[in-house]
């Protein structure tokens, strides 16, 4: 298996991500599998639907949607977009809520909030998937810590 870490490491300091996490997340969507095609097309690493690629890529001057590093990149650019938007527009806090917005879609959550619902009222399958990560994210970083032992 393509070791990852230090990409997420240098793309997670570059975008002011927190590597455990941004590493988890690509384990989640594509157990980092850089040619990974989902059901909706999406791809890569990241997992990135080709509207969120086209958008992105060329913005950050990328070409290869299935290059680990780019599309890592990408990923991670985008989610920083999602966090600045649910924390600057929704004003929402709690990082759950940008990775809810990255797998369910930032208009399923501003429609959400702007119809005054909250957490309790997200899918539980999405709200699954956000918890998941951090929770994954706190074991990568524990273990990246202190070894388990043999």
């Amino acid at each position: 298996m393509l070791n990852l870490e230090p990409i997420f490491a240098k793309v997670a300091a570059e975008y002011g991500l927190d590597k455990h996490r941004l590493a988890e997340q690509g384990w989640r969507e594509s157990r980092w599998n850089p040619q990974a095609v989902g059901k909706s097309n999406d791809m890569g690493v990241m997992q990135l639907l080709p509207a969120t690629w086209n958008g992105w890529a060329p913005r950050l001057g990328l070409t290869d949607p299935f290059d680990a590093e780019s599309n890592i990149r990408a990923g991670a650019a985008y989610l920083v977009y999602l966090r600045n938007y649910v924390e600057g527009r929704l004003k929402l806090t709690g990082f759950q809520w940008s990775l809810v917005a990255y797998n369910w879609g930032i208009g399923n959550v501003t429609r959400l909030i702007q119809a005054g619902k909250g957490w309790g009222d997200i899918p539980t399958i999405r709200q699954d998937y956000a918890i998941n990560i951090l929770l994954g994210g706190e074991v990568r970083a524990l273990a990246a810590a202190e070894p388990l032992p043999a």
